[in-house]
């Protein structure tokens, strides 16, 4: 059966800051790590990390689009190993203003179709 999506995919290198949240925050004492995005669409997103991380995992996220950064919280649901000290995360967003939603839909809309227009 085919997967339907609620919102549109696009495979775009975005630079993303996370921080494991740990009871309900996100350590002050540790900076965000940066890694960047395989693919994002309105419910989630697909990035590369140094480390492993288990689903069930909660993160602080900020994603920076060329029109500013947009933060959430999102939650591990998948994982995948592609070399010694590279891992690949599934991330479905789980906190995330409707507002910033809509920028995001919004860019991830207008890249898809300059994307299908070069084709």
């Amino acid at each position: 059966m085919a997967q339907r999506r609620n919102f549109a995919r696009l495979g775009k290198r975005l630079e993303v800051e996370y921080k494991l949240i740990i009871d309900k925050f996100a350590s002050t004492a540790q900076s965000p790590s940066t890694t960047f995005t395989d693919s994002i669409s309105g419910n989630g997103m697909s990035m590369y990390i140094p480390k492993p991380m288990e689903k069930g995992k909660t993160l602080e996220l900020t994603i920076k689009l060329p029109t500013g950064k947009i933060e959430m919280a999102g939650e591990v649901i998948g994982n995948k190993t592609i070399s010694e000290n590279q891992f690949e995360i599934i991330v479905k967003f789980i906190q995330i203003d409707e507002s910033e939603r809509d920028k995001l839909v919004k860019y991830v809309t207008r890249e898809g179709v300059k994307v299908k227009q070069k084709k």
